[in-house]
């Protein structure tokens, strides 16, 4: 017979308590798979249409039972990939870990999840088709999440190896609370960060450029007096509610195996949605008004121009603080570092994101310089180019600074499954990096190179905002972040390109030394306490928001240092 294990607490305080909205029965048939790759039937199918709707505490049954481990066939469906993920090698702080299958043996036993919600079967209904939603994101053609009907309402089928079910169990709890908990959680809209002093006399002017018409806040410094204002946040209370947030958000966007681009970008902060008729603000009203449901934003990352990018540079390359330094140990000082290239375009809804690899040596055909160098895309990221498409998008307004951020967790793929043919393009090109021996030249980065016939003009013509950046990556004084500078040329479109003169940005982040280590990526690996992404300050035993909020701290230092440039 079966055993069951109860896995709740049932105690009354308990703080997984949800009356009649919680996750009443998880439960778990671990099955040998037959020869097909498919499992035997399991008791679900047989009692879900006599399946009480139970109420009360959180309760998880596990029915175990011997589990084999299955070989995979020639001729015969393939047994789930592995979802799990090795730990983190000592000192190392991954994002994103590999995982790959050699021989024909899987080394973990298959297992059956059937995930029920007792409740109405309404509101069951609407929960195990979200919660399926979620999870079907991250299996990438590999293992089964099935969402079945029964006559007394659905559920939901999971079929993975045994070492990883409790992940995704996990997983669906998390998804299964947000949607059922009494109080949601509350989108805070943007943050704002508190100026260190305000007075009465302090204004927030909405600067609008008449050629974009976009709308930046500015802090407009008013008479010079002791009496300052009561904010309506102190700048202890933002950070707190700023770090927890982020902590929540984070843990949301790491519960799936997914591959995410973490990043901290610098820029300023634009105004979306606000009231018309209004450009003078008291700081306490403007803060309400910024705080309105309707009232909305964006940060604008592309600053400035070529004269702003060699200041930028020229700074943290020069620098003598000690606060830029370099990544790796062929480099002494950060006037060493090289600049890395990589090319971007964008289709309607989604970016193309491709780094450069040279093939030192090889001259451009025809003009044979030995300073001539091929580059060539050697990978293809995509991923969505608004922000419906983020994980994870926090923005943050700074009146009294010269720069704004966000912290963003936008998911990736690699685009052959879903555009093969941009990824055949993108492959086919190649880009001539001339006078090679002046690196530290804006003027100097990789030229497309022509192309013969007419096998990619359809492709071509559906691509725009096409970028080649200039990429210089600095470790942040002696932490395990790094500060990337990237400067911007653009064109129109892949076409414009061969004429024309580009226009010229500069753009900032902050991110992880480790957290884009992985090419091959089966999911992110942060620990309960975000320990393997997010620095603790010295200490080991660092709660998540601590973690946060130290890694706020940088990003409002690398602000703080270049901000009066912009």
């Amino acid at each position: 017979m079966d055993k069951l294990i109860d896995l709740s607490d049932s105690s009354p305080s308990s703080e997984g308590h949800r009356a009649s909205h919680a996750i009443d029965l998880l439960e778990l048939s671990f099955n040998a798979l037959d020869g097909g790759g498919n499992p035997s039937t399991t008791s679900a199918d047989h009692h879900m249409a006599g399946y009480p709707h139970q109420t009360g505490y959180p309760q998880v049954h596990i029915a175990t039972s011997h589990a084999q481990v299955t070989r995979a066939e020639t001729g015969t469906q393939p047994a789930p990939a592995p979802l799990e993920y090795p730990g983190p090698p000592p000192g190392v702080i991954p994002r994103k870990v590999s995982s790959t299958q050699s021989g024909t043996l899987l080394a973990s036993p298959q297992v059956q999840a059937n995930y029920i919600v007792s409740h109405t079967p309404e509101m069951a209904a609407g929960v195990v088709e979200a919660v399926h939603k979620e999870l079907a994101r991250a299996n990438s053609g590999d293992g089964k999440v099935e969402l079945r009907q029964t006559d007394g309402g659905s559920y939901m089928r999971v079929i993975v190896p045994s070492k990883n079910i409790m992940r995704l169990i996990n997983a669906a709890r998390s998804v299964t609370e947000e949607l059922t908990e009494d109080s949601p959680t509350e989108r805070p809209g943007t943050f704002q960060e508190p100026p260190v002093i305000v007075n009465k006399d302090f204004r927030i002017l909405l600067e609008i450029d008449s050629l974009t018409n976009n709308v930046r806040p500015r802090l407009q410094l008013g008479k010079d007096t002791p009496t300052s204002l009561k904010l309506p946040e102190d700048y202890q209370g933002y950070t707190k509610r700023l770090s927890e947030y982020i902590y929540k958000g984070l843990k949301t966007a790491g519960r799936l195996p997914l591959p995410l681009t973490l990043r901290a970008h610098l820029g300023h902060y634009m105004l979306r949605t606000y009231p018309l008729g209004k450009v003078v603000y008291e700081y306490n009203d403007f803060h309400t008004m910024i705080k309105h449901p309707r009232a909305s934003g964006w940060l604008k990352t592309r600053i400035g121009d070529e004269t702003l990018a060699q200041r930028v540079l020229d700074f943290a390359r020069n620098d003598t603080n000690g606060v830029f330094q370099p990544i790796s140990n062929q480099s002494t000082s950060a006037a060493d570092i090289l600049p890395e290239y990589s090319f971007e375009v964008h289709s309607q809804r989604a970016k193309f994101y491709t780094p450069l690899q040279s093939r030192t040596g090889v001259a451009t055909k025809g003009v044979g310089t030995r300073d001539t160098v091929v580059y060539h895309p050697y990978r293809v990221i995509t991923c969505g180019v608004d922000a419906s498409f983020a994980e994870l998008d926090i923005v943050n307004l700074s009146v009294g600074k010269k720069l704004d951020w966000k912290f963003e967790a936008v998911t990736e793929e690699k685009g052959e499954k879903t555009f093969p043919d941009v990824v055949k393009y993108l492959r086919s090109l190649e880009f001539d990096l001339r006078t090679s021996n002046k690196p530290h030249d804006l003027n100097v980065y990789p030229r497309l190179r022509p192309q013969n016939g007419t096998d990619y003009k359809s492709v071509a013509a559906k691509l725009k905002d096409a970028a080649m950046k200039t990429v210089y990556n600095f470790r942040w004084k002696s932490t395990s972040y790094v500060v990337q500078i990237a400067v911007n040329h653009r064109w129109d479109s892949v076409g414009a390109m061969k004429r024309g003169r580009p226009t010229v940005d500069v753009g900032m982040s902050v991110f992880g030394e480790y957290w884009d280590l992985e090419e091959d990526t089966a999911g992110n690996v942060w620990g309960d306490e975000l320990q393997f992404l997010l620095e603790g300050d010295g200490n080991a035993a660092a709660s998540g928001p601590d973690r946060v909020g130290n890694f706020l701290q940088v990003i409002q230092d690398v602000r703080d240092t270049v901000h009066t440039f912009f």
